[in-house]
């Protein structure tokens, strides 16, 4: 009786982390190019970091298992000093993508690379974070719950105008406790594409607009297709031409550049067999944000 009772507690709170949880979470650390240290501990760092974000809990909402963001943070170290605490330099990519509403489609949400990467990690360090407790001797873990919130923020704008709106707050609450941290990412006015300035652009009233195209792209656009393709098409191509403005309004505003990045392949796919004019429309928004981005002539030539 106590083996089948001890069984039916674990079933149940299974299931309430399976409920709870709003993030399938892939973390990688890579390590490769640090000359003779003990690959052993960035195992250990990568496994207590997975441990981590796929059992905490980011809001009080309840994803079911087919709608949690799949996200992906892969950690580049290029750089360790034991002499120096133990610091970690190198650069963090994070991507992230939500399913696509009745489809089995998920679309690219957020894709980005922080170059300004610095952290303390020693064998055995604690991996932890609590709400409201910005710690900057845990860079690490701040770092990373502030693209949770930025990913989160995104999320919920897609599905509500300005719906993220709290997570983009906490984002910047995170932001503002590390700035006293001598990390590059944090300081005011350093970069135009580190930490603080792409969480100032997200919560400057004018990029609301943008936000705004978050919603109407993915749940005016993407999430109506399997019912009127063509209404959804017509739809993200309206944003194309909104984001256009904005580029004139704030040029090439890091948030911008984001969405086009993040959005190319997609963009490409969705209207690669269209008409010339529509190519056109389609390229000549993106190459406005992002003039040198990589085969971006393929959006016009299509296929």
């Amino acid at each position: 009786m106590k083996k089948v009772f001890l069984t039916l507690v674990s079933f149940v709170l299974g299931s309430v982390v399976s409920m709870a949880q709003e993030l399938n979470c892939s973390i990688t650390v890579n390590a490769d190019n640090v000359p003779g240290t003990s690959k052993d501990m960035y195992k250990d760092l990568e496994s207590a970091l997975a441990d981590f974000f796929n059992t905490h809990k980011w809001t009080d909402a309840v994803f079911q298992k087919e709608e949690r963001i799949d996200v992906t943070f892969t950690l580049y170290i290029d750089q360790s000093s034991e002499a120096n605490g133990g610091k970690q330099t190198g650069m963090l990519s994070v991507t992230a993508s939500r399913p696509v509403f009745n489809t089995s489609y998920t679309t690219p949400l957020f894709n980005y690379q922080d170059n300004n990467f610095t952290f303390n990690y020693n064998p055995g360090d604690r991996i932890d974070y609590s709400e409201g407790d910005y710690d900057v001797s845990q860079i690490l873990m701040a770092v990373l719950a502030f693209y949770v919130n930025i990913v989160l923020g995104l999320e919920f704008d897609s599905f509500s105008p300005l719906g993220g709106t709290s997570f983009f707050e906490k984002a910047e609450m995170i932001s503002a406790a590390a700035r006293s941290s001598d990390d590059e990412g944090w300081k005011a006015f350093a970069k135009n594409d580190n930490r603080y300035s792409l969480i100032s652009l997200y919560m400057d009233a004018n990029m609301a607009n943008l936000r705004n195209v978050y919603y109407e792209y993915h749940r005016l656009g993407l999430d109506v297709m399997a019912d009127d393709l063509n209404k959804g098409k017509a739809k993200i191509l309206e944003q194309m031409t909104y984001l256009r403005e904005m580029q004139r309004a704030k040029p090439f505003a890091v948030p911008l550049q984001i969405f086009v990045n993040t959005k190319f392949d997609e963009l490409y796919n969705l209207y690669r067999l269209d008409d010339q004019k529509v190519r056109d429309e389609v390229y000549n928004a993106v190459a406005a944000i992002a003039p040198q981005m990589k085969d971006i002539d393929k959006l016009q030539k299509g296929n």
